[in-house]
């Protein structure tokens, strides 16, 4: 991924940490490339069922994508 040097923005569903005090965040760029996405679709990223968050029904979608 070309985000070397540039500055990422959060934002945070519900839930802000899991039970393991994680941080739950969607990760953005500047120009709003969505991160997570991209992480999901390219492989290198879960998604964790365990937890209700607004985009899981779109994460679920990108893994079955790259599948």
């Amino acid at each position: 991924m070309k985000t070397k040097g540039q500055k990422v923005f959060l934002r945070f569903d519900e839930i802000k940490h899991d039970q393991d005090n994680n941080l739950l965040a969607y990760i953005y760029l500047k120009n709003k490339t969505f991160l997570n996405a991209h992480l999901l679709k390219l492989g290198l990223a879960e998604v964790d069922l365990s937890y209700n968050f607004k985009n899981k029904e779109r994460f679920i979608s990108y893994l079955n994508t790259c599948k």
